[in-house]
């Protein structure tokens, strides 16, 4: 029975969206590998291959921000305006199977926002993945529950959906940019960069670069990965003290 919540949950996630706004699939897929062919060719300084080897993990990761905080937060946010939460809270449904499913539709999501990225960037760059593919996987999944789990803050703490735009967009633009996605942070002063390495999109970026394009290993992370681990929990802890369904 829990099981079969959890498929049609997320599958009303797919329908909801793609209803509400099925142009912005095509946008979601088609605006990272424009940043892509765009920064590679405007921050290269030698071979293109190394830069795009730089952007592809660092636009993935931005991606993964951009879910927590656009996708998952400002939903909250228009669910709970337009009264489906409340709808969903009547429902014999768990609610931790509603956050789940929320969880597996932005993987899904940023799944094929992935493969398009690595297979422009190996295409056209000559960007090569090197890293084990389970490891990769298992960085992507910590960092999407954790910024899901923070994303689902601003779904319980905003009353609008304009609100959450505003909130997620002071949010995600300044960490994009400041967290090793776009823009090497260490060309930054040595202090600034590294207060810039304790923010969990940075460690998560990092860690996911690192993994991918460099072959490490997890363990040389773990310290990173606790880290995000401790934003999860967190997250989820505050989200479930100050969530509304109505």
């Amino acid at each position: 029975m829990l099981l079969r919540m959890f498929l049609v949950q997320t599958k009303a996630h797919f329908v909801w969206y793609f209803r509400r706004d099925g142009e912005m699939m095509f946008w979601s897929l088609a605006m990272p590998v424009f940043f892509l062919v765009l920064f590679s060719f405007a921050f290269a300084s030698g071979p293109s291959q190394r830069t795009s080897g730089f952007l592809v993990p660092g636009i993935i990761g931005a991606q993964v921000l951009s879910s927590g905080f656009w996708g998952v937060g400002v939903m909250l946010a228009t669910f709970r305006e337009k009264n489906l939460l409340r709808r969903v809270y009547l429902t014999p449904m768990p609610p931790w199977v509603f956050f789940a499913s929320l969880v597996v539709y932005r993987m899904a999501i940023l799944a094929a926002q992935a493969v398009i990225l690595i297979a422009v960037g190996g295409f056209v760059f000559g960007v090569r993945i090197n890293g084990n593919p389970l490891e990769i996987l298992a960085v992507l999944l910590l960092g999407t529950a954790t910024f899901v789990s923070l994303g689902t803050i601003i779904g319980a703490l905003a009353r609008t959906t304009e609100s959450a735009n505003n909130i997620a967009s002071i949010l995600t633009v300044p960490l994009a940019f400041l967290s090793d996605a776009y823009v090497p942070i260490d060309r930054f002063p040595h202090a600034v960069s590294a207060t810039l390495r304790l923010l969990p999109s940075t460690q998560f970026i990092d860690t996911f670069r690192a993994v991918s394009i460099q072959g490490a290993s997890l363990t040389q992370y773990w310290a990173w990965l606790l880290m995000l681990v401790i934003w999860m929990v967190a997250g989820t802890v505050v989200s479930a003290r100050t969530f509304r369904w109505v």
